[in-house]
């Protein structure tokens, strides 16, 4: 009979390789007298041990005939467990043959799935070798992609910006747009530095042509907000100031931006400039300009001061549009003063028309000389703000001073014409300055005053705009009254030599006297009073003259005659002692100078006295001096000079 063990080991063998296999045999093979069961055995059987005697001998015979039935019934009952276990390892072997059945019918499964993958590799080698190829390729295009967007985001303008340049409307935006095609330029530009690069330049050109086409865009917005300048009281928009700022790259289209804004701001100019002339301000105040018209020098004032403060304010309308600087763009200057001269065109034709009138009907020269003060004034004023020379405005302005100080030079040399025509037709008898003279001067007067008056004592005198100063053209007017008076004494053959000089200086005199005050005739002055002393001298050296003549003296004999010396000397003393004739006093008595009129007697008295002391020392050398009538004719020096 084949025991449990061995039907188990075989089982266990049979199915080594699984773990039930395993387990089964673990178990089996297991020694049942091995240190473990007998610790068991031995365990169990002493539950069996009984009471003994006292000899012991039956207990251990007992214990040893229990220990023999229990190892029996151990046997037994193992024998039952294992036909037990075969039994139940007979369900297990049947289930383990189904499961092998399975196994290997899997297992042929398996080898022909094996065998048609073989087969599909076999036959799909070539195309996945494509499909590596092919990933490997999409894999280099997504490289190249994302290069190539890198390489547009920052060598191209992006869509956004391309679709805000092309719109209408111009905002901060727009500008950083605008920005943003400068620096993808500035980018191109460095790739074009790098060698021939043809998407370079296709970048270029198209870079080109979308900024030129922004520009001209933004050039048509800045001239369309130009004509709403057109108003007097036209805001400005920050947005217009920045794109004026932005078209300074783009001189053309700056200049096509600057004359529409140009002559937007001419036409308000134009229209306001005519109000005020004709309607004034609002609710009549102030009153209009022509108004004044019967005033001259109001009138052009008023005009001026209108175009002055015009010009200020289209000053600082342009400085608002050019804005502060920003960086990166240059800042104008001269251009902006051209704008603003063609903005005041249209105030120059009215202002010419008026002034102009303005001038012809004056006559005073005092009153046009306030006209060309004024418009002298004002032009050094319009210069200041550096408006163009060549400018229409500047050029109207500059055409006025030339044509009112033209007019107030024509009206003081009709004036002197007329003065010398009725002073000097003839000399009075009187000798004095003949009154036109006075009137003349009064004139001159009033002109001087005003034009020291419009100048800084402090500085320089200001030269006139429109020709030289006028204070040069009163100085030769002095000089030709001075030149005509010498003139007029030298033709009446009537007068003596003394009396002409006399002449003269009475009409000298005056002349000196109204320049004293003015600083812009300290020149002529100090010239004229040079010549002044010349006069005095001269007429001091013809007064010796006509006294020694009178006195009947041999002052010019190179001899004296003992015959006639006695004759002389009484007529001599006979002259002292009437007091007419050698009377210097009496002579000098029609200058109007009184002060030089002593001073000349007493230098002619002086002269006279040592011409007269050399004469009496010559007489005195001769022998006729000795006789009783040269002795008592003959009068001494001092004697001399206290009679005269």
């Amino acid at each position: 009979m084949v025991s449990a063990n061995s039907v188990v080991v075989a089982v266990a063998d049979k199915r080594a390789p699984g773990m039930l296999g395993r387990r089964a045999q673990q178990i089996v093979q297991q020694p049942l007298d091995g240190p473990e069961v007998r610790s068991a055995l031995e365990a169990l059987a002493s539950c069996y041990n009984t009471p003994s005697d006292s000899t012991g001998v039956d207990s251990d015979l007992n214990g040893l005939a229990r220990h023999r039935d229990v190892r029996g019934d151990m046997q037994v009952r193992g024998s039952q467990m294992d036909a037990e276990f075969v039994l139940a390892l007979g369900a297990v072997e049947a289930a383990f043959a189904g499961l092998e059945r399975s196994v290997d019918e899997l297992d042929g499964q398996c080898s022909a799935l094996r065998t048609q993958v073989n087969t599909a590799l076999r036959t799909t080698a070539a195309a996945a070798e494509q499909a590596g190829a092919l990933a490997d390729e999409r894999r280099e295009l997504s490289t190249r992609l994302s290069l190539a967007s890198d390489f547009l985001s920052r060598f191209s303008l992006a869509e956004s910006d391309a679709e805000r340049l092309s719109g209408s409307v111009v905002d901060s935006a727009y500008f950083a747009a605008l920005d943003r095609v400068a620096a993808t330029r500035a980018e191109c530009q460095k790739l074009l530095g790098v060698g021939t690069q043809t998407a370079a330049h296709e970048l270029m050109r198209e870079l080109s042509a979308q900024e030129d086409a922004a520009y001209a865009a933004l050039l048509r917005w800045v001239m369309a907000k130009a004509r709403d300048l057109a108003s007097d009281s036209a805001p400005v928009e920050p947005q217009l100031r920045h794109a004026l700022r932005r078209l300074h790259a783009h001189p053309a289209l700056l200049d096509a931006a600057a004359t529409e804004i140009a002559r937007a701001r001419r036409e308000a100019v134009g229209r306001s400039f005519v109000a005020a002339l004709v309607r004034g301000g609002a609710g009549g105040t102030p009153r209009p300009i022509d108004a004044h018209a019967g005033d001259a020098p109001r009138y052009v004032g008023d005009m001026l001061a209108w175009a002055h403060q015009a010009c200020a304010e289209e000053g600082e309308l342009l400085d608002a549009l050019q804005g502060p600087p920003v960086q990166g763009l240059p800042v104008q200057g001269q251009a902006d003063r051209g704008l603003l001269a063609v903005a005041l065109e249209a105030v120059a034709r009215p202002l010419e028309l008026r002034v102009a009138q303005a001038v012809a009907e004056t006559r005073a020269p005092a009153v046009l000389f306030r006209i060309d003060s004024l418009l002298s004034f004002y032009a050094t004023l319009f210069a200041a703000v550096r408006l163009p020379a060549d400018s229409a405005f500047m050029a109207t302005v500059h055409g006025l001073c030339s044509s009112a100080h033209a007019r107030l030079l024509s009206a003081l040399d009709a004036l002197l014409l007329d003065a010398v025509a009725a002073a000097f037709d003839r000399v009075p008898p009187t000798l004095d300055a003949p009154p036109p003279l006075a009137a003349l001067l009064a004139v001159v007067d009033d002109i001087l005053r005003l034009h020291e008056d419009s100048i800084d004592q402090l500085s320089e005198p200001q030269s006139t705009v429109g020709g030289a100063p006028v204070a040069d053209h009163i100085a030769r007017m002095l000089d030709r009254l001075r030149t005509e008076a010498h003139a007029a004494a030298a033709d009446d053959t009537a007068l003596r030599a003394y009396e002409r000089t006399i002449f003269e200086l009475n009409v000298l005199a005056p002349l000196l006297d109204h320049a004293v005050p003015f600083a812009s005739l300290a020149c002529w002055h100090s010239a004229q009073e040079a010549s002044h002393t010349h006069l005095a001298d001269t007429l001091c050296r013809q007064l010796v003259q006509l006294v020694k003549e009178k006195s009947h003296l041999p002052f010019e004999d190179a001899e004296i005659q003992a015959d006639t010396l006695v004759d002389c000397l009484a007529r001599f003393n006979h002259c002292l002692k009437s007091a007419s004739d050698l009377d210097v006093a009496r002579l000098v008595a029609r200058l109007a100078d009184h002060a030089l009129a002593r001073t000349i007697a007493h230098r002619v008295t002086q002269m006279f006295v040592e011409e007269y002391a050399q004469l009496y020392a010559r007489i005195s050398s001769l022998d006729e001096s000795k006789s009783p009538a040269v002795t008592a004719l003959l009068l001494m020096p001092d004697t001399v000079a206290t009679l005269l």
